[in-house]
């Protein structure tokens, strides 16, 4: 029996950053900055790292890492990327069993441009992550506690099925939406009152509630989404967690930030963990910022990830 099942993407990310890489104010982009390098430039690399990705891998990593039995589920292609994901996760000591392959598939990959600040640019390249119903072994995935979903490439027949398939098996869901997943929020609408816990960042919080975060209304309407809790992380400014009755915020814990890469995956999951380890809301949340603090100061996505000792302390 699993603790956690992680569903979503399995990817290979490559981290390159630079001191030459420039962070400047532009207000031509929706983030009001932009990163840059001279044109025709070679800029020197002084970190680089290749290592699995993704939140299905991410997240069962952590979950791992905080004493939890997990294994990602995940649509990988037939190439020799799918090695850098395997192999990195039995390095971890996570199973594979629940790996489904593409025969005709590359594996997706993305190359994380990380700034001497820690902040990131990411390119994404998608080929096979899109799982379908076809992948999911479900008459082998009964016997867990939780689901945790991140995004399934805007697939909610699937997410729909996953989360009817936990009720019935008495699975609790915890859910991580991708913008494809949000782009389609009238569909979505109806599954999150069957979610424990949804997990946003702000900028997507604003999509989904069509408010700003600024409207004095706006936390009223993430508790009218419907989940048992709801975060709303908001970068170095901290984060809510919302119940149907109370507002939890926690402000970061101070770090130097060294790749803000997987901060979310790390927050999710070890919030999760303290649910399993039944922990009060607030206190989960407390480990949720003081695992993405950690994970922000190392270099990769999972380099910095807690165990469950170094949590407690």
């Amino acid at each position: 029996m699993f603790d956690v099942i992680s569903i979503g993407s399995a990817t290979v990310d490559i981290f390159v950053q630079s001191d030459q890489f420039i962070v400047k104010k532009d207000k031509t982009f929706p983030s009001g900055s932009s990163l840059s390098v001279d044109f025709s430039s070679k800029p020197e690399i002084s970190q680089f790292l290749i290592s699995s990705g993704g939140g299905a891998t991410n997240s069962s990593v952590a979950f791992s890492r905080l004493g939890l039995k997990s294994i990602p589920l995940s649509l990988i292609g037939s190439d020799l990327l799918q090695n850098y994901i395997i192999s990195d996760l039995k390095k971890a000591k996570i199973p594979t069993t629940f790996l489904a392959s593409s025969p005709r598939e590359k594996t997706d990959f993305a190359v994380i441009l990380v700034a001497p600040n820690g902040s990131r640019t990411i390119l994404v390249n998608r080929g096979a992550s899109r799982l379908e119903e076809k992948h999911i072994p479900f008459s082998k995935i009964k016997k867990t506690r939780w689901f945790y979903i991140t995004s399934l490439e805007g697939n909610l027949n699937l997410l729909e099925k996953l989360i009817g398939f936990a009720r019935e098996h008495h699975i609790k869901v915890s859910l991580n939406p991708g913008s494809r997943e949000i782009s389609q929020a009238d569909k979505l609408f109806p599954l999150l009152k069957f979610v424990d816990f949804l997990l946003l960042n702000r900028q997507e919080a604003e999509i989904l509630t069509s408010q700003s975060f600024s409207q004095k209304t706006f936390f009223k309407k993430i508790q009218s989404l419907g989940p048992l809790y709801t975060a709303v992380t908001c970068g170095r400014q901290g984060a809510h967690l919302l119940s149907q009755h109370d507002n939890y915020f926690s402000p970061i814990v101070k770090s130097k930030t060294t790749d803000e890469t997987g901060a979310g995956d790390s927050f999710g999951s070890t919030f999760v963990a303290g649910l399993i380890y039944q922990l009060p809301p607030d206190q989960a949340l407390f480990w949720a910022m003081k695992n993405s603090a950690s994970v922000v100061s190392h270099f990769g996505a999972k380099t910095g990830l807690l165990t469950l000792s170094r949590i407690k302390k």
